[in-house]
């Protein structure tokens, strides 16, 4: 294991990024064969299978903690020539991307103005796994991931917590489904009758937004909508009901566009950051960020790294 290429586990961590041999050959400016002989000769220096082949090909359990390392050491690799360039001059060095799972509705609304940030105080690239919020965590406890953000409070092992703020989630409804559906009122029978808007089954919010208001859940009629921008788009064209932002629904209500189901009641998502606690000084200082940014735009929760 000393003496593994990291030559190879760059080739490795192309094909696991770009989903195919060929891409990744192309990304590298290297021939196919030439990649395909590399990684056959890793595997066999390592005796196990690091990818597996199809489309897209795909990490194994292995392959991912071979490619979380190898980003890991392209971060110490930046930071070392940063400070050498600093000492000596030089020229500047290549970014480094960071491979972070980001649960959607932060990616859709507060999450740009970080890496826009990051971009020009770390010079960084990003490459961001979306998820549910509830569920990227599994990134990180994977190895696919350096760093999440995710509702976990419990830090995963290894990991060290920041916790960010809080996301305020309100139901509501386009005014014309919300006169053919809740005109007797917003229960939980009007809702068993509606039409709900789910971003996928692991998508929880409705269940607990019924609990808060009515101390219980029925069974919903839904449409999954993985997308935010659909998502939203299908609550203001009344394909749905559905639970979005505060932060990015309000002007809708304001406007008149959307209508709440049920005014001042609303889920607050607690948000966390969590890296592991021997990384970079570059995700140090991601992670600073991140909790600035957040500072500015989420609801004040306990802003305090543990």
């Amino acid at each position: 294991m000393s003496r593994i290429d990291y030559d190879s586990l760059t080739i490795l961590a192309a094909v696991v990024r770009e989903g195919s041999f060929e891409a990744a050959a192309k990304s590298m400016n290297v021939t196919q064969s030439a990649v395909s002989q590399r990684i056959k000769q890793l595997e066999d220096k390592v005796g196990v299978v690091l990818v597996a082949r199809g489309r897209p090909c795909l990490p194994t359990d292995a392959g991912l903690q071979f490619c979380r390392h190898v980003e890991q050491v392209t971060l110490l690799q930046q930071e070392l020539a940063e400070r050498m360039r600093a000492l000596v001059g030089g020229e500047d060095t290549q970014a480094a991307t960071v491979r972070i799972a980001v649960n959607n509705d932060s990616l859709a609304t507060w999450f740009p103005n970080l890496i826009k940030r990051a971009t020009q105080e770390l010079d960084i690239r990003f490459d961001i796994l979306p998820d549910d919020q509830e569920h990227t965590e599994d990134s990180l406890k994977s190895g696919d991931a350096l760093a999440v953000i995710t509702t976990l409070e419990a830090p995963v092992q290894g990991c060290q917590r920041i916790s960010l703020g809080a996301m305020d989630y309100v139901a509501v409804a386009s005014p014309e489904l919300y006169r053919r559906s809740f005109a007797s009122g917003v229960n939980l029978d009007t809702l068993h009758n509606s039409i709900c808007l789910a971003f996928n089954r692991k998508d929880t919010i409705q269940d607990q937004w019924m609990e808060m208001c009515f101390g219980g859940t029925v069974p919903l009629s839904t449409h999954f909508v993985p997308s935010y921008e659909g998502y939203l788009n299908c609550c203001l064209k009344g394909a749905g009901w559905g639970l979005v932002p505060v932060i990015a629904g309000q002007p809708y209500i304001d406007r008149g566009e959307l209508v709440e189901l049920s005014p001042g009641k609303e889920v607050r998502v607690s948000l966390h950051w969590q890296a592991g606690m021997q990384s970079s000084e570059i995700l140090r200082r991601l992670g600073n960020l991140v909790l600035e940014e957040a500072r500015t735009h989420l609801r004040p929760d306990i802003f305090r790294p543990d």
